[in-house]
């Protein structure tokens, strides 16, 4: 038999349905759109907002050389070429001391320490030789090279 208590808890759990059920489909109406030109407006300023952050953070690190530790006050690179792909020939300075230097993926060697420094703003003027031919390019060196070995 169905007795009196019965009949109210059943009535308790189902009776609410409805109305929960009516006021969520209120809600969902009223509810404006979500997107609209002043939310992509919005999403897009802090898109750049972002974007400008890391950019200037990566100024920033650039400029001031990086998270403390290590100071690079004593090693400069003074100057640079590029001779192939992936190749470089640089000169470094070590404190007093000017080495050039060959870099290429995986390895990096010693060329030459030089003996007299390099103003690294000074401009380095290199003759041309088929302007000026006074026995110090590298094709009259080639031919005083080429000599010997036939002399040999």
């Amino acid at each position: 038999m169905i007795t009196l208590n019965r009949i109210f808890t059943i009535a308790a759990v189902l009776l609410p349905m409805p109305l929960i059920a009516n006021e969520a489909g209120a809600e969902i109406q009223k509810v404006p759109g979500v997107i609209g030109a002043s939310s992509i407006l919005q999403i897009v300023a802090g898109l750049f907002l972002v974007l400008a952050i890391i950019i200037g953070a990566g100024w920033l690190l650039k400029r001031y050389g990086g998270i403390g530790g290590m100071s690079n006050a004593n090693l400069k690179v003074i100057a640079g070429i590029t001779v192939g792909q992936r190749e470089k020939i640089v000169i470094v300075q070590a404190g007093d001391v000017q080495v050039l230097v060959g870099i290429a993926p995986g390895n990096i060697r010693t060329l030459h320490v030089l003996e007299n420094n390099i103003d690294g703003d000074a401009r380095l003027k290199v003759s041309d030789p088929a302007v000026e031919d006074n026995g110090n390019n590298f094709s009259s060196h080639l031919q005083q090279q080429v000599k010997r070995q036939e002399e040999l």
